[in-house]
């Protein structure tokens, strides 16, 4: 039995390192924690609010570890008429599917953790649409009519917001000619997709924020109308649990966006290492999005659930249909391509 495990680390050992390390669980955690420090803070300064700015030692990150703790110590309550199974399972699986899909996302040149050449950005567009089921059952099995509502809410928007998510990433597909992310990037060498792409990427970047549910999409929550939305009965590390589930979904958008648009893992070398180069250009290139994110977060106020859906039917969907004819006669008609 020991030579048998002895065997298998020594021949998938690589692997190992990029499951558990980087860019695998031990880089999720720690973007995680960075997030929530970085969104506290950058709002907070942007805001106008002492507490956040001041609050807890050393740049405030022992706040992180207090709120977690807090967390953590505190009851899971499973509500007496909710599908108690369903109810904790979902909540639990919420942040595995952002993390496969993230499995798929080149972070330097043949440096990913699954490699599957050729169909990676369907796949991984298809992984993710099973983040919204999971949101729909946490707030079906719950029994609660604020739940259902936010989930229902999820739902409309998520649809609204995937469909001119992927008429975007087609128009990225033609321009690049493939269906690859890293053969994407590669396609970025003389010029980034923000640049041939720009309609597809204002599409996408409108559609992402409502995928993330975040400021002015954060509709399924709405504190002042559904109490906290989907997630209103969840208490403890389970809470915790489906906050990770945010930022896991963020993360994982954000690096698309990274990919599609802005070349990926390429940049100037700096170290002479093709997989260190890449992996610090990925990184730089994810704070900024995220950056731009918080920004807007903190520039618009919320809409309303049909505002937010007809955004998406009405205007986004027409855009993404004209990004897709307009890169099929510029690409293939006046370029020749």
């Amino acid at each position: 039995m020991l030579e048998w495990i002895n065997e298998f680390i020594s021949r998938n050992l690589v692997t190992l390192i990029k499951i558990l390390g980087f860019p695998g669980l031990i880089f999720i955690l720690v973007f995680i924690i960075f997030a929530v420090w970085y969104q506290r803070k950058y709002l907070a300064r942007l805001m106008l609010r002492m507490g956040p700015v001041h609050a807890g030692k050393v740049l405030g990150w022992l706040q992180l570890i207090a709120d977690a703790l807090k967390l953590l110590a505190k009851e899971i309550i499973v509500p007496r008429e909710s599908m108690g199974k369903i109810f904790l399972l979902s909540a639990i699986t919420l942040p595995v599917v952002p993390a496969a899909a993230i499995a798929l996302i080149p972070f330097a040149k043949n440096y990913m953790i699954l490699s599957v050449k050729g169909f990676t950005l369907p796949l991984f567009l298809a992984i993710m649409t099973l983040y919204p089921i999971l949101i729909v059952l946490m707030g079906w099995s719950a029994n609660n009519k604020f739940t259902i509502i936010g989930a229902f809410r999820s739902i409309y928007l998520d649809i609204a917001g995937e469909i001119p998510m992927i008429l975007s990433a087609i128009g990225v597909m033609l321009w690049a000619g493939s269906y690859d992310l890293q053969e994407i990037i590669e396609a970025q060498k003389s010029i980034w997709f923000i640049v041939p792409q720009f309609l597809g990427f204002i599409v996408f970047l409108i559609s992402y924020l409502a995928m993330i549910e975040k400021v002015p999409f954060d509709i399924p929550e709405a504190e002042s109308e559904l109490v906290f939305g989907y997630k209103t009965e969840y208490t403890g590390a389970v809470f915790l649990d489906t906050m990770l589930g945010d930022y896991v979904n963020l993360l994982a958008w954000a690096l698309l966006m990274n990919t599609l648009y802005f070349g990926g893992y390429l940049g100037p070398s700096i170290t002479g290492d093709p997989i260190i180069d890449g992996s610090i250009w990925t990184l730089v290139k994810l704070i900024i999005i995220i950056t731009l994110t918080f920004t807007i977060i903190i520039s618009y106020a919320r809409l309303r659930i049909d505002q937010a859906v007809r955004l998406g039917w009405n205007y986004l969907i027409p855009l993404g249909v004209l990004n897709i004819v307009l890169t099929v006669f510029i690409k293939y008609i006046l370029l020749g391509g």
